[in-house]
């Protein structure tokens, strides 16, 4: 299975990304920020980010 990270600090964006994603078969994980997210693709890396770009600590530009 595809597994997909996705990071935005906004719940509601995380919640319709999630539902979008996990109804078409993916697996997702969730981050809030850019540090959170990087920590999560080190330890157990995604197949693909899915990053919004302005966000507090770590912007989407840094993450990648």
């Amino acid at each position: 299975m595809t597994r997909i990270l996705i990071v935005d600090d906004v719940p509601q964006n995380l919640y319709m990304l999630s539902v979008m994603l996990k109804t078409n078969g993916y697996e997702v994980t969730e981050a809030a920020n850019g540090i959170d997210a990087l920590e999560l693709a080190h330890s157990d890396p995604p197949d693909m980010i899915v990053s919004d770009i302005l966000m507090p600590g770590m912007d989407g530009f840094n993450l990648c």
